[in-house]
């Protein structure tokens, strides 16, 4: 089963020249023609630390994105925390080891050299955020391969949440930090039927992280509720579905710290400041509520939760990203609702799941492969999320990222021993868990014995292209030094974006060779690459690395000629062979290194 899956460094040796990415700067400059105007960042005095030595290992580019697809506003710079058992090993991309900060909603990181990432010794770090006008974001990372990995992180916005989420932003009065009793209700949000409640009870006092007393006069408190059963909600779930710092009830780590799979049947994130500080306890438990979708899957019964179901309960640290066990839940019947309750004196995430492992020590699972053949149309092919869900849509596994052809075949090594499941197929948006909707699905089937399933779905007839090939050369202006791009490249199709489909491209380069692309097919090495742009789509181009944010004004792709200014130490051409449809870039960069 595929998982979607800083303090300086000695350099052996280093050259600094004066632009932060030559290939970036150059594909910028290459569609002039399409934008009048210049880019939004100048590029004068940009600098960029080639390093000749490997100082790095398995790239991670962290993407935090608005959990709703339709919303404008997206996260912008802001501090992220990484802690965790190999938080150490965790810098920049580029050295340092701390002061980890997003800009535009982009990190990009790396592991430190004496990494070892491995199936057998993972390493593993949590990565958490406090983004103004959201709720608090955390997700456990977990690297097996010294390999490029992209993470895109869902964050809900309070003000526009995404389908499958209720919240509540309440303001109430406290009298030197205790409250005089208040009931937060969180209303069903579009798309559930989950609701939820949490009473502070009079004469409460509010306590910092030390159990010490807040005098404030105000509590406000931000509240999100998720559920379970509604696939839009999935990126967003805190610290996601394969957790491995998870602590049981006897204190120890469960599965000896390998991936664990949640099975959820809803989750509730409560973070409460008093007078600006952040609330972490009370003197008094709150009593919290929740009502929960009666068409949620047990998966210890395969069937439909009901009164007297039993569920555990875990809360999360999101800045740690540890799991600890609270417990169990007793579904209960409150007039005709299926509610779970429960009391809790700190504050954090409350999910209520049962869970299964592959690896570690297995459990919850039947050891049996599942191969799923995908019928898409003959010729067709393209980029696709492909889950494992219960009846009810609640995540069981998933497969990434996956490009298929028609015919083509997704297996899945081992299954959960549930009674019934399906698999879906879905965009690819390179969240760790799919955000949905749905393309096609199977029908139900008992995942144990079926062995292999066909999935059909008819694949949209392809677009139309044209081939962009560039030919990137730079050189020292003071040194005798031939210079390769090296960096994070993002490509956005604002296009795509309008039709809600997944609108990134990313890659990877390190001296001139693309480590790692995905999104749009990006081929080449040694500063020849080729790519397909769609005919009339308007694209951004991106990079972040250094603490630097670079983007290019919004152009719109056309076939046509054009040369480019001397601008920046840059000098090029490019020309368009109609009858191959290609647009042939040539470009060249001289800059001043030290």
């Amino acid at each position: 089963m595929k998982k979607t899956i800083a303090s300086n460094s000695k350099k052996t040796s280093e050259t600094t020249i004066n632009l932060l990415v030559a290939l970036f700067i150059a594909i910028i400059l290459l569609f002039v023609l399409f934008a009048a105007n210049s880019c939004k960042k100048p590029t004068e005095n940009i600098k960029l630390v080639v390093n000749e030595s490997d100082l790095a290992k398995a790239p991670v580019l962290l993407h935090f994105a608005n959990a709703n697809n339709e919303s404008t506003n997206q996260p912008g710079d802001f501090d992220v925390k990484i802690s965790g058992r190999d938080a150490a090993m965790v810098q920049i991309d580029g050295g340092a080891t701390s002061g980890f900060k997003a800009s535009h909603g982009f990190l990009p990181l790396s592991l430190t050299t004496n990494a070892t990432p491995s199936p057998s010794a993972p390493v593993t770090f949590n990565v958490s955020a406090q983004i103004p006008g959201f709720a608090p974001v955390s997700q456990t990372i977990t690297i097996t391969k010294d390999t490029a990995t992209i993470v895109d992180i869902g964050a809900v916005e309070y003000a526009n949440p995404p389908q499958g989420t209720g919240v509540l932003v309440h303001q109430s009065a406290l009298s030197n930090g205790v409250s005089n009793g208040t009931q937060l209700t969180i209303p069903a949000g579009v798309g559930m039927v989950e609701s939820a409640r949490v009473n502070i009870q009079d004469g409460t006092q509010m306590l910092d992280a030390d159990n010490q007393p807040i005098g404030a006069s105000e509590l406000t408190s931000g509240i999100v509720n998720y559920s379970a059963t509604s696939p839009t909600s999935y990126g967003a779930f805190p610290g996601g579905f394969s957790p491995t710092n998870v602590i049981g009830g006897n204190g120890k780590q469960v599965n000896d710290g390998f991936p664990i799979n949640f099975v959820s049947a809803g989750l509730l994130s409560i973070k409460m400041t008093a007078g600006g500080m952040p609330v972490k306890h009370f003197s008094k438990p709150l009593q919290v509520w929740m009502k929960l979708n009666p068409n949620t899957t047990n998966f210890t019964t395969g069937a439909n939760i009901k009164a007297g179901d039993t569920v555990p309960l875990w809360s999360l640290d999101e800045e740690t990203g540890q799991w600890k066990s609270e417990g169990e839940v007793t579904i209960a019947d409150d007039g005709g609702n299926l509610v779970a309750r429960f009391e809790t004196s700190h504050l954090c995430c409350f999910n209520l799941d049962w869970s299964w492992a592959v690896y570690g020590h297995p459990y919850g699972t039947c050891f049996h492969p599942l191969a799923v053949r995908i019928h898409c149309g003959a010729g067709n092919s393209g980029i696709y999320d492909v889950t494992i869900c219960t009846p009810n849509n609640q995540y069981l596994a998933g497969a990434h990222g996956e490009f298929v052809h028609d015919g083509d075949v997704v297996v899945f090594p081992s299954v959960p021993d549930i009674a019934l499941c399906k698999v879906v197929i879905s965009n690819f948006n390179l969240y760790l868990n799919p955000r949905l909707p749905i393309l096609a699905e199977t029908g139900l089937f008992n995942p144990c014995g079926q062995g292999s399933i066909d999935l059909n779905f008819g694949a949209p007839a392809p677009p139309s292209f044209i081939n962009v090939t560039l030919n990137i050369s730079g050189h020292c202006s003071n040194k005798n030094i031939n210079l390769m791009p090296s960096g994070w490249f993002y490509l956005y199709d604002a296009g795509a974006a309008a039709l809600h489909q997944y609108p990134w491209t990313y890659a990877y380069v390190y001296n001139g060779v693309i480590k790692y692309a995905f999104g749009t097919g990006i081929t080449g090495s040694n500063g020849h690459y080729s790519i397909k742009l769609l005919s009339g789509d308007r694209y951004y181009m991106y990079a972040y690395n250094s603490f630097e944010w670079y983007q290019s004004p919004l152009f719109t792709l056309a076939p046509r000629d054009f040369k480019f200014p001397s601008v920046a130490g840059i000098n090029g051409s490019a020309t368009y062979n109609a009858a191959t449809n290609t647009i042939n870039i040539s470009a060249t960069f001289s800059v001043h290194c030290r």
